[in-house]
């Protein structure tokens, strides 16, 4: 099992003992409630690379929990009992940190750092965090037919995340040099996330979750970008021009394709309903490439693998790489791959296609 983005966990007696004064640990004894193991797994908070996935041995229902890192980075920590179907919230390691861990495997309690002692004191999060626990086992309790009790728990959850959402941005607010500030934007909603980031200390963004949180605040800068582009994104808008580096090396712009109806595909080797799209693509290529222009713009793909997948499946197309830069999906809303984006001889959009279906082969035929 690997755990959400960004997790980590680690076990009793597997990491040395480090005689340096920033060595993070974790120790304590988890009620493993019948389960023989935890597994365990450490990750980089940025990098999302595993540094360590072990195994902890129950005895006598209980897990003796030693975990000891010498990291000079923010480390992701999970604690996993082999029967939980989801991943829990990684436990934030900082090089320097003492975390004392209790109570049940499946929802256990940390102490001793400035993180979570924040936390734990915070009450009203407790007390909303309570709540929650308790919608969620009404939410399992109801049947799948009863579609009132269902519409029911979801406004309560909307409800309770908003809720969520203004006091711990209330929190940073009044506490922007605490850690636990700088933990509380990870989970906040986009654009209060982004407003919360930019009030955080640089005693906060300096340290060593800083390099995490500015991951974060860009993600979030994206996120927030592609939802007010969302309204520019529409029939009858211009579309967004581009500066984008084709297979030849030469710079191609929007401006490049004016004249003729042209198809943005976004896309990346990465992608399985991508690829597995290819071949109707090619099919239509064949069909109306005198009356349009097919532009593929690669994202998230090393130039390599690009070029690579190009040649071998045959993409005749015009070709353009993007790479890992976020400018023009951001312009586009791009939030899902393939995403493909008609436009017409004056440079305005006609429709946008997100996913691999067959609307965007109707719209071609019946436009043709």
């Amino acid at each position: 099992m690997k755990p959400a983005a960004s997790a980590a966990i680690a076990v009793c007696g597997l990491m040395a003992v480090c005689s340096c004064g920033r060595e993070a640990r974790i120790a304590g004894t988890l009620d493993t409630e019948g389960q023989d193991s935890l597994e365990v797994y450490i990750y980089d908070a940025v990098t999302n690379d595993l540094a360590l996935k072990d195994t902890i041995v129950a005895v006598n229902g209980a897990a003796d929990i030693d975990i000891r890192r010498d990291d000079d980075r923010m480390m992701f920590v999970y604690i996993v009992p082999m029967h939980q179907v989801t991943a829990p919230s990684p436990v934030f390691l900082l090089p320097g940190d003492r975390i004392r861990v209790s109570g049940k495997a499946d929802s256990p309690e940390f102490r001793g750092s400035e993180i979570y002692d924040g936390l734990a004191a915070f009450e009203e999060l407790q007390a909303l965090n309570a709540r929650m626990d308790t919608l969620f086992k009404k939410a399992e309790k109801l049947a799948e037919n009863d579609i009132i009790g269902q519409q029911s728990v979801n406004a309560e959850y909307s409800s309770l995340s908003a809720q969520m959402d203004s006091i711990c941005a209330q929190y940073v607010k009044d506490n922007p040099d605490n850690l636990t500030s700088g933990y509380l934007t990870a989970f906040m909603t986009p654009s209060t996330g982004l407003e919360s980031y930019n009030l955080l200390s640089s005693t906060v963004k300096e340290s060593a979750m800083g390099e995490f949180l500015d991951m974060i605040a860009g993600r979030l800068t994206d996120i927030v970008a592609r939802e007010r582009n969302k309204e520019n994104i529409q029939a009858g808008k211009p579309a967004p021009d581009f500066q984008l580096k084709g297979l030849d090396g030469k710079k191609y712009t929007l401006e490049s394709f004016r004249g003729k109806y042209a198809l943005l595909d976004f896309w990346g080797e990465w992608c399985y309903w991508c690829m597995k799209g290819m071949p109707d693509m090619k099919k239509y290529y064949e069909k109306y490439h005198s009356q349009i222009e097919f532009v593929g713009i690669n994202c998230r793909d090393s130039e390599e693998t690009w070029r690579k997948t190009v040649e071998e499946e045959g993409l005749a197309w015009t070709n353009l790489y993007n790479g890992d830069e976020t400018g023009i999906l951001n312009e586009y809303a791009v939030e899902g791959f393939p995403t493909k984006v008609l436009i017409d001889p004056e440079g305005k959009i006609v429709q946008v296609f997100v996913g691999e279906s067959e609307e965007l082969y109707t719209a071609l035929d019946e436009l043709f």
